[in-house]
């Protein structure tokens, strides 16, 4: 990694032991949270790395969208302050091994995900009606890496009351709007226009997304070629 690389650590502090194990380490890191999290877990992250405490929104959103989006840009914007230019954000509930040669393979891009849903796998009318679109290949929103501004472009947005849009179709909505690019997501799309696909380079790198949550592998439960495109 380099001095320009920076990690958001984004949402509740329940696995908080594991996952400052797993970034301590990282220069440029940040865990940003809730104002209302346990205090023996606020107190035990601050004595090893920055923390940011967000207040919680009204509306937490579909699928908890608003509270994913608040707490990431309560870390990019401490992590604009220090001039970091590309930002990975990570839920706080998933651990990285081989964490440093991760950040090396994601150098330099300016847009990456784990992988994308194929076209016409999963069906859902009122997302194809909302958003004028045809099927739910959105691509995996738990660990997003990118420059600082396309993070921002992507998580810088507040739903209302009643919008149940999948929040991972919202996130690369944001991203591709803010850059003035066409809604399509389809995988062919997105890399004709920047954006890179990492699972195989964690395949290809022994590189585990560990989602502590629900004691699996990101890239294990994605690899597979039949529902997913990377």
């Amino acid at each position: 990694m380099t001095n320009n690389q920076g990690v958001v650590i984004q949402g509740p502090t329940n696995y908080y032991k594991e996952v400052i194990e797993c970034y301590k380490d990282i220069p440029n890191v940040v865990w940003s949270t809730w104002d209302d999290e346990p205090l023996e877990n606020v107190e035990y992250i601050k004595k090893h790395i920055p923390i940011v405490l967000n207040q919680k929104p009204s509306y937490g959103g579909h699928l908890n969208i608003n509270m994913q989006t608040i707490s990431t840009m309560g870390g990019v914007n401490y992590l604009k302050e220090k001039g970091i230019n590309e930002i990975l954000k990570v839920r706080g509930d998933i651990i990285i091994t081989n964490i440093f040669k991760f950040l090396s393979i994601l150098k330099g891009k300016s847009m990456a995900f784990l992988a994308i849903a194929k076209e016409n796998v999963r069906k859902d009318l009122y997302y194809e009606l909302i958003y004028r679109h045809y099927s739910h290949d959105y691509p995996v929103d738990l660990v997003v890496y990118g420059t600082t501004q396309n993070i921002e472009n992507s998580f810088n947005f507040i739903t209302e009351k009643n919008q149940f849009i999948p929040p991972e179709a919202l996130v690369l909505y944001n991203f591709l709007e803010e850059n003035n690019l066409e809604y399509k997501s389809t995988y062919n799309h997105l890399i004709n226009n920047g954006v890179y696909f990492y699972l195989n380079d964690c395949v290809d790198n022994q590189v585990k997304l560990n989602w502590l949550k629900h004691n699996d592998d990101l890239v294990k439960m994605h690899n597979d070629k039949i529902n997913y495109e990377f």
